[in-house]
């Protein structure tokens, strides 16, 4: 499988790296599903599942740095919302395509890497603006 969780990756609340986690994990498993050429409507359901998990993790996040006061909480809103984008891109790709070896790169690159770098560059940030975790 692609990328596993590691410590660079702790925010330190527990419900967003549980939610980072769950994220990486659904990833991957969308990356394997289209290098197994599985069925359109297989990758679709995890697809449907990252929509959803995305909304509501990215509105919790939000609002803990909004909460916290972070310094970055408006370029994390600004980044979030082009992966949001990125990920239509790619329902798009698929109903166009299939699951092609272009798509498989496209959620590598800038759904899966883009997330582990925006968690270790921006999300961490909001860790030392959080009381107890300092």
């Amino acid at each position: 499988m692609g990328f596993t969780w590691d410590n660079s990756l702790k925010v330190g609340i527990a419900e967003i790296d549980e939610q980072h986690k769950q994220l990486i994990d659904q990833m991957n498993l969308l990356i394997d599903a289209m290098k197994k050429n599985q069925a359109k409507e297989e990758v679709r359901k995890i697809l449907d599942f990252l929509d959803v998990y995305v909304e509501k993790h990215f509105s919790y996040e939000e609002g803990c740095m909004h909460r916290f006061k972070c310094p970055v909480a408006d370029q994390n809103k600004v980044a979030h919302a082009t992966f949001v984008n990125t990920l239509k891109e790619v329902r798009q790709g698929l109903e166009k395509d299939g699951p092609s070896l272009t798509l498989v790169m496209t959620v590598n690159h800038q759904l899966l890497s883009w997330f582990i770098n925006h968690i270790r560059k921006i999300d961490t940030q909001l860790t030392p603006c959080v009381p107890q975790l300092v």
